[in-house]
């Protein structure tokens, strides 16, 4: 549904550029995952080697990296986002009044890296728009909201459902793997009060009730436990196509016992 949103800025020459799309103009948020408001397990306060304030972020790193076994003794490995809350932020997306999603239109959220409440996860609501719609016209949910409540604006919503795993990051920033397999995760852009606010795009087919995403167990091996979580192996329920799959992990320690407080966001990925 969103990974058609990718678009590409472009420059000609030493005078300036047009812009590409609506919207290309307007500045990108500037986001930093590792400050002590932002991280939980990945906190660049406690020594940990992460980016700097937003820069780039490598989710091959091997400080990212978890490998996992899941049933029948399956090995694949998921991408450590930190701990995110059991609750999903709201994301808008925009449709015309017959169903075609309006492409090129970013979604729109209130949530970023560092606000309290901040999930990597999105609870999706389905915005239908009137005719005469203009592309990148919405880019702060203020203005959504103020539309979908005057019942003579054209404009209502409903939730789809659905939640997309889509972590916020500095721009430049990628995975070379993504959910599914098939290549490099796709990193896209939402609208965040204005701003463009760049995100990887891990996966979009999650099912849950009233925004609450569904959890999934992780026995984390005893060094991993030692890091709080980082790097080294782990043991998880379900992976990608199992019954009862979610990238956000209760996490144990090997011997059942509650491992490091809070959810795990760990997208499993593939080639």
């Amino acid at each position: 549904m969103i990974t058609a949103l990718m678009f590409l800025m472009m420059a000609a020459g030493a005078a300036p550029a047009a812009p590409e799309y609506p919207g290309a103009e307007a500045p990108l948020l500037a986001v930093d995952r590792f400050s002590d408001s932002a991280a939980t397990l990945l906190r660049r306060s406690a020594g940990i080697k992460v980016p700097g304030p937003n820069e780039p972020i490598h989710l091959d790193d091997p400080i990212f990296v978890i490998h996992v076994t899941g049933p029948s003794g399956r090995e694949a490995q998921c991408y450590d986002l930190d701990v995110r809350p059991a609750t999903a932020g709201r994301l808008y997306v925009f449709y015309d009044d017959i169903g075609n999603y309006k492409l090129g239109q970013f979604p729109v959220v209130d949530l970023a890296p560092g606000n309290a409440g901040y999930s990597d996860l999105w609870d999706v609501w389905k915005v239908t728009v009137p005719p005469g719609f203009k592309i990148n016209s919405l880019r702060d949910m203020a203005t959504v909201e103020k539309l979908l409540a005057d019942p003579a604006s054209g404009y209502t919503a409903a939730r789809t459902g659905v939640l997309v795993n889509g972590p916020i990051v500095p721009e430049g920033s990628g995975a070379d793997l993504k959910a599914g397999g098939g290549g490099r995760t796709s990193r896209l852009y939402l609208w965040y009060r204005g701003r463009r606010a760049p995100y990887l795009y891990f996966e979009g087919s999650i099912r849950a009730e009233e925004g609450v995403p569904p959890i999934s167990e992780m026995a984390l091996a005893p060094e991993a436990l030692a890091a709080g979580g980082r790097g080294a192996a782990a043991k998880v329920a379900a992976l990608p196509g199992d019954p009862g799959y979610s990238p956000l992990r209760r996490m144990t320690g090997p011997d059942g016992k509650p491992g490091p407080a809070g959810m795990l966001n760990c997208p499993v990925v593939s080639r």
